[in-house]
C-alpha cells in the first residue's frame, strides 16, 4: 500500500487547486446565534440554536426569570439542567443524533413584554453553540454604535475574503504557487508535519484514520495564519463516505467551520488504498498554537470522524 509523503500531499493539493471548492455549511447551524434580541410583539418565529453532544450551552438574559419556569422538551435525556436567576445551562446527552429537536421555554419575572421566550434546540454533531446572550430591553445608543462597528468589521472581512478568493483563483500550477507566496527561495513558506502518532481517535469514528499531516503557511498578513490538514482515511464499512463539512474546535472555543475542503472522490469501502481529503482555514497567530479537535462529517451528518490533539507546525 503506497503512502504519500507530506511534500507529495502538499503538491497534490496545491497543484489541483482548481478542484477545491467552498462547501456550503448547514445553514441552520452556521447561523446559530450568539446574540438574540426579542421583540416586544411576538412574531411567531422560534429562534433555532444548535447544540452538540456533551457540549454545555448557556443562555444568559438581561432580565430575571421566573423561578422554576424553565420548560425543556425531553428534559430527562439531558445530563444536567442548571437554572439560574438570569440564565440556565444545559448539558446535552451523549447519544444526541443530528437533526433532533428540543423545545425550551422560559418566562420573565418583571411582567414586561415579551413575557416569555421560546427556542428550538437543534442537534448537530459538531457545530454546537456554547453561549447565547438574550436581550429584551430597549437598545441604547451604545448598542447601535457597537452593532455599526461590528457590521463594518464584517464588511472588511468580507472584502478581504473576496480578495483572497480572487487571488486563489488566479494562475495555476507553479505560477500560482509563486503568485500566492507559497514558494520562496530564502525560506520554507509552508511547513508540514506528520502528526499521525500524536492524534487521538474517537471510538465511534465512522472511518479509520491512516495518516494525518498538518500544514501551516509562514506567509501571513494582519495576524492571520492559513493552516490545512490532510487526512487519509480507511473505510471498513459497507457504504461510501464523502466529506460534506468540517469544523476545528479549540479548547473552550466555538467550533470554527472550515472554509475550504477538497476530496478527489468518495472513500469506498474496502478500497486497496486510503482515501485522502484536505481541509483549510484561517486562524490568528494566537489561536494556531492549539491543540484542536477536527470533526469531519458526511451529507447525513450522522457519520462523523473525530480527530483529537491536532497541532500545526
Amino acid at each position: 500500500m503506497s503512502v504519500l509523503s507530506p511534500a507529495a500531499l502538499l503538491a497534490l493539493v496545491l497543484l489541483t487547486g482548481a478542484s477545491a471548492t467552498a462547501q456550503p455549511h448547514l445553514p441552520d447551524c452556521e447561523a446559530s446565534p450568539s446574540r438574540v434580541e426579542l421583540p416586544a410583539e411576538p412574531t411567531g418565529e422560534v429562534q433555532e440554536v444548535c447544540i452538540s453532544p456533551e457540549l454545555p450551552i448557556t443562555f444568559r438574559f438581561d432580565s430575571p426569570l421566573v423561578p422554576g419556569s424553565l420548560e425543556l422538551q425531553e428534559r430527562e435525556r439531558f445530563e444536567d439542567v442548571a437554572p439560574g436567576m438570569r440564565s440556565f445551562t444545559l448539558h446535552p446527552p451523549a447519544d444526541l443524533q443530528t437533526g433532533e429537536r428540543f423545545k425550551v421555554v422560559v418566562r420573565f419575572a418583571d411582567g414586561a413584554a415579551p413575557t416569555s421566550a421560546t427556542f428550538m434546540l437543534v442537534a448537530h454533531l459538531a457545530l454546537g453553540t456554547r453561549q447565547v446572550n438574550v436581550f429584551r430591553l430597549k437598545r441604547t445608543v451604545e448598542d447601535y454604535q457597537r452593532e455599526t462597528q461590528e457590521e463594518r468589521k464584517k464588511s472588511q472581512q468580507l472584502g478581504q475574503e473576496l480578495e483572497r478568493m480572487r487571488l486563489e483563483h488566479g494562475p495555476g500550477g507553479l505560477t500560482g504557487l509563486i503568485a500566492s507566496g507559497l514558494m520562496a527561495v530564502e525560506n520554507q513558506s509552508v511547513k508540514a508535519e506528520d502528526i499521525t502518532r500524536g492524534v487521538t481517535r474517537h471510538a465511534s469514528n465512522a472511518l479509520g484514520i491512516n495518516k494525518v499531516i498538518s500544514y501551516r503557511s509562514t506567509t501571513h498578513a494582519e495576524n492571520v495564519v492559513r493552516v490545512a490538514v490532510a487526512v487519509m482515511l480507511v473505510n471498513q464499512g459497507t457504504q461510501s463516505w464523502a466529506l460534506k463539512d468540517a469544523a476545528l474546535v479549540g479548547k473552550g472555543q466555538e467550533p470554527k467551520p472550515v472554509k475550504v475542503s477538497w476530496q478527489p472522490s468518495p472513500i469506498l469501502p474496502g478500497a486497496d488504498t486510503p482515501g485522502v481529503l484536505v481541509v483549510e482555514l484561517e486562524l490568528t497567530a494566537r489561536e494556531v498554537r492549539g491543540p484542536f479537535t477536527l470533526k469531519l462529517w458526511d451529507e447525513s451528518g450522522m457519520r462523523l470522524v473525530t480527530i483529537g490533539n491536532v497541532t500545526f507546525p
